[in-house]
């Protein structure tokens, strides 16, 4: 059977019952899971928001979104691009993780034409981009878990 890598990115808010433990839950997981199943990608969160790409073969991506949509520590899940690609952007990252701290205000205006971070307030295009760069623009100690 043919692999067709895909790209996809969603937004979503953190639940109303969340625990700081929460996020380093989700990261142990994905770096785990996504191994497996040969996923790469970026998480950025800054405490409310998420706003997570996802690569690799269009079947993994497919289940880890609906898992991501009935995840109770998710709410308002909503897809903002999907689409077939040639090669990774995180081919890097199992999972790589992109706290408030490390988004700047430069970025997230250069693509979300706002001050704060919201993804639900951004095109599907610009939130791949932003990912891209704030990947790109970390220093390679600090992308690691």
């Amino acid at each position: 059977m043919a692999m067709y890598l895909v790209s996809l990115v969603y937004a979503s808010t953190r639940c109303s019952d969340w625990k700081d433990k929460d996020i380093y839950q989700i990261l142990s997981a994905s770096g785990i899971n996504n191994a497996k199943s040969a996923i790469t990608g970026a998480l950025c969160f800054n405490g409310d928001y998420f706003l997570q790409c996802l690569e690799g073969d269009r079947r993994a991506v497919n289940e880890l979104y609906r898992k991501i949509q009935n995840d109770h520590r998710h709410r308002d899940v909503i897809l903002l691009h999907y689409a077939e690609m040639t090669h990774r952007s995180f081919e890097n990252w199992q999972m790589l993780y992109v706290p408030e701290s490390k988004m700047s205000q430069s970025h997230i205006l250069r693509y979300s034409g706002r001050q704060q971070f919201n993804p639900y307030e951004m095109s599907g295009a610009s939130a791949l981009q932003l990912c891209r760069e704030l990947a790109f623009s970390l220093p390679e100690d600090d992308s690691k878990l």
